[in-house]
């Protein structure tokens, strides 16, 4: 059961701080102005840009 939760972790926690970044950049994107805005833009596009890395590092099969 230990070994399950452990493996349960590693699956999403990537993907679980790439969300709650999202959020937070929304939630500053609504809420922020001015120094708030630059922060939201990093924290929103950090997802596309995960995402991008990842299938540009991906070998053509």
């Amino acid at each position: 059961m230990r070994r399950q939760i452990r493996r349960w972790r590693t699956i999403f926690a990537v993907p679980a701080a790439i969300g709650a970044s999202s959020l937070l950049g929304l939630f500053l994107g609504l809420t922020g102005d001015g120094l708030g805005d630059f922060f939201a833009w990093l924290l929103v596009g950090l997802a596309p840009f995960t995402i991008a890395a990842v299938l540009l590092r991906r070998s053509p099969n």
